[in-house]
């Protein structure tokens, strides 16, 4: 392999990254790195169904993992072992758990799967979905087809809209 498609790979990488974790942002990066239409949709589609699936299979691992580090933080500032900061979980409703809840009760699993990609993130829509619905079948198929709209509507507005050409010329690669 040539430094140019050692290069090609490392871009296709980093758009895939981005768009397994916040989407709204991989479409105008594919964009600016110099893909068409067709290179960025199959680029990012494939890095947000990546990103689906390893939050939804992993979430709950990844969930307990965080709970645990925040009592181990949290024992070290109270005068109460981890374990038992663990066995008690505080609810905190901030603005986006509101948002969440309400979306929720008015819109249900669609509501949650069509803000996932561009509103809340991949990874927080995922955890929230399977938080939320017990029966996980119709989970991935709702996050796919809302991964799938967004993926469409983002690309071509990024390449129609081609913020790049707006770019000095020395960031602009």
């Amino acid at each position: 392999m040539n430094a140019e498609e050692i290069t090609y790979w490392f871009k296709v990488l980093e758009v895939g990254l981005i768009s397994g974790v916040k989407f709204l942002l991989a479409p105008f990066e594919a964009e600016r790195q110099g893909f068409n239409f067709i290179q960025s949709f199959t680029i990012t589609t494939l890095g947000g169904v990546i990103g689906i699936l390893v939050f939804y299979y992993a979430g709950s691992l990844i969930a307990a993992w965080w709970n645990h580090i925040k009592a181990l933080v949290k024992s070290n500032f109270v005068r109460r072992p981890a374990e038992v900061l663990e066995r008690r979980p505080k609810r905190h409703f901030t603005q986006t758990n509101k948002m969440i809840v309400k979306i929720k009760r008015r819109f249900g699993l669609a509501g949650i799967a069509f803000v996932t990609p561009c509103i809340i993130s991949i990874p927080v829509g995922t955890l929230v979905a399977v938080a939320f619905y017990r029966k996980r079948k119709p989970i991935l198929l709702y996050l796919f087809v809302s991964l799938l709209l967004w993926s469409i509507v983002l690309n071509y507005t990024a390449q129609q809209l081609a913020l790049s050409q707006y770019m000095p010329e020395a960031l602009h690669e």
